[in-house]
């Protein structure tokens, strides 16, 4: 069984924070990455694997492969990031029986519908459903977008969005 020591979801996956910043703070050796558009393209791994730390395995799972090495050992050995592109994308895995204990939400884009909710997070109706349901079944779900931060929980931030 993985260690995993976070699930994040961050429309940039492999990014400058998370490959200079948090693999380096958690000691991760190991990037699973949920998504069926990014297991369909092993380019963009290979893009992703040159952007992570030497040694840093990099896996793109579809979410039946995801759910299927979840079931087998949870992600097998090591100290794993668990990365998400959309937060829709989290719901679903956790929803399918990929059962983690605390979302990382540190990057939602604008779009038709969002509104800024705390720094890169933006969010709309749809969005707030995922996260109060997510909530609502006991996942700790925060704002952190590097390890220096303090989490935010994420229901203040939503009832100060809902005000506006």
């Amino acid at each position: 069984m993985a260690d995993i020591k976070m699930v994040r979801v961050d429309a940039r996956l492999v990014h400058g924070q998370v490959a200079g910043r948090w693999f380096k703070t958690l000691s991760c050796d190991r990037v699973v990455i949920v998504e069926d558009e990014c297991a369909k393209d092993p380019f963009m791994v290979e893009l992703f694997q040159l952007a992570s730390p030497p040694g840093t395995d990099i896996i793109c799972y579809s979410f039946d492969q995801a759910l299927e090495e979840w079931n087998k050992d949870q992600f097998g050995t090591g100290r794993v990031i668990v990365l998400f592109k959309y937060l829709a994308s989290a719901s679903k895995a956790w929803h399918m029986g990929v059962k983690f204990k605390d979302l990382n939400v540190a990057q939602i884009p604008g779009g038709p519908g969002r509104r800024l909710a705390y720094a890169t997070v933006s969010l709309g109706e749809p969005e707030i459903e995922l996260l109060e349901d997510l909530v609502n079944n006991g996942v700790n779900v925060y704002i952190q977008q590097v390890p220096e931060d303090k989490q935010q929980p994420i229901m203040p931030v939503i009832n100060k969005l809902r005000k506006k």
